[in-house]
């Protein structure tokens, strides 16, 4: 392979068979040469595992013999590989290594255990699995059935840019960062004339599959959440109000920090925190790490965002850890012990109903109190674990007009107790006061990542 040069996202790919990583998952547009990273890979393994099988996997025959089959040619036949139609096989005739290539296709009218990928043995332990987004989370299941003869598995996965790309999450629940990358990524190899001419493509089409930013799926909760609420160029001023809302979970917590803004008018959400199995003391000094209370200023160990209030659900009242003793009550311990301010909670049945509290958020979002800085926004999209933006782009309603729970909506329901205890109150409201708000300021910030706004 020496004499192939490859572009980022195919470098990426072979760095992380190298490395061994279990789910190597790839989320990229038009023309960046995904498929092509396949065929690198194979002949990557033909030499780091030589003698070996692997498995190559996409949804249907017409598109192995049209895509696929002409990419293979390509590169592996000038180097000694054939092929056997017979049994859909390449094999290398230097180091014996071979490939299988299936499509996998279950009809409907065919129960769950029938696996159209069983009886081969796949020794090399490693599945490439192309077009992820015609397939569903099954092909990966059964392709991983297979993978049992060989070393340590691999899983490779590439699929066009879709919202909730099932791949994408299958490499982050494995603690791994999905590639994501725009069709920009092989413009070496791509003409400027293409680039100009995808400029001509419906703006939606272009934005999802060149520059890899898909469009939600229909049918979400927080449509009223826009572009416009994330902004850029935001900086922390000591004299705001800092806040934090928690959802408790004995396996997978969410912290957002929360200033308000008054020159914008808005709540800035600005960190989050995310982990799984962590004790309530742990959560604390994540925490910690980058917030302190305002209350205990004198010996933070260096500069923080000020913490003045914050809020919980009251499923914290009786969380018990291998301490046995409540997380409201370790939290409101001084610090470092405890984040040394009280939280609050409701238990009032109007407020705790999930779906008043979503329709206030709804409402919140729709009049600009929420905001959230862009450096959150990006760094959620590749976190390994949950994150805002996730939830917020997979959050839906069920077929009975209730909340779907998917595992993601866990930042969301820290939202929506912060907005149950500080924004409760609609602008539409009788008797609404807003809250009292800063001077102006010639402060520039940019909205939803185009636009401008003075301060």
């Amino acid at each position: 392979m020496n004499d192939i040069k490859l572009n980022p996202l195919q470098l990426e790919i072979i760095s992380r068979i190298t490395d061994e990583q279990k789910v190597i998952s790839a989320r990229c547009g038009w023309g960046s040469g995904k498929t092509s990273a396949l065929v690198f890979s194979l002949l990557y393994l033909a030499k780091t595992r030589p003698g070996t099988s692997s498995l190559l996997v996409t949804d249907t025959n017409p598109r192995y013999n049209s895509v696929l089959m002409p990419e293979m040619e390509k590169w592996l036949g000038p180097l000694g590989w054939t092929y056997n139609h017979t049994m859909r096989q390449w094999t290398d005739s230097h180091t014996g290594s071979s490939v299988w290539c299936r499509s996998y296709y279950r009809p409907g009218t065919r129960d769950a255990t029938h696996n159209p990928l069983e009886g081969l043995n796949v020794t090399s332990g490693v599945c490439l699995i192309d077009e992820c987004q015609t397939l569903t989370q099954e092909v990966a299941h059964k392709a991983l059935g297979r993978l049992r003869a060989g070393p340590s598995p691999i899983m490779i996965l590439v699929g066009l840019p879709v919202a909730d790309a099932w791949w994408c999450q299958m490499a982050e629940n494995a603690g791994q960062l999905p590639l994501l990358f725009t069709s920009y990524v092989n413009e070496e190899n791509l003409a400027a004339e293409w680039f100009e001419a995808t400029k001509l493509l419906p703006k939606e089409e272009r934005e999802a599959m060149v520059m890899n930013k898909p469009k939600p799926p229909s049918g979400l909760i927080y449509q009223e959440f826009t572009d416009s609420h994330i902004i850029d160029g935001w900086t922390y001023r000591e004299e705001m109000t800092g806040r934090i809302a928690i959802d408790w979970g004995f396996r997978k917590p969410s912290v957002l920090i929360i200033c308000h803004d008054e020159q914008l008018e808005a709540d800035v959400i600005c960190h989050e925190f995310n982990p799984r199995e962590v004790t309530t003391e742990q959560l604390t000094a994540l925490i910690l790490s980058i917030t302190w209370p305002r209350s205990h200023k004198s010996v933070a160990p260096g500069p923080r965002i000020w913490l003045d209030t914050g809020v919980a659900d009251k499923a914290g009242k009786a969380r018990n850890d291998q301490t046995g003793r409540s997380a409201f009550r370790v939290m409101r311990a001084e610090p470092p012990r405890g984040l040394g301010l009280p939280l609050r909670s409701t238990t009032d049945p109007i407020k705790v109903d999930v779906l008043n509290g979503i329709q206030r958020l709804k409402r919140a979002f729709n009049s600009r109190r929420y905001l959230i800085t862009k450096e959150l926004w990006d760094k959620g999209e590749r976190s390994t674990g949950n994150s805002l933006r996730k939830a917020l782009l997979s959050y839906g309603w069920d077929n009975k007009e209730q909340p779907k729970k998917d595992g993601r909506e866990d930042p969301l329901d820290a939202l929506r107790y912060d907005c149950i205890l500080f924004n409760w109150a609609d602008p539409t409201d009788q008797g609404y006061k807003p809250r009292s708000r800063g001077g102006k300021s010639n402060r520039r910030v940019k909205v939803g990542g185009s636009k401008t706004r003075s301060f």
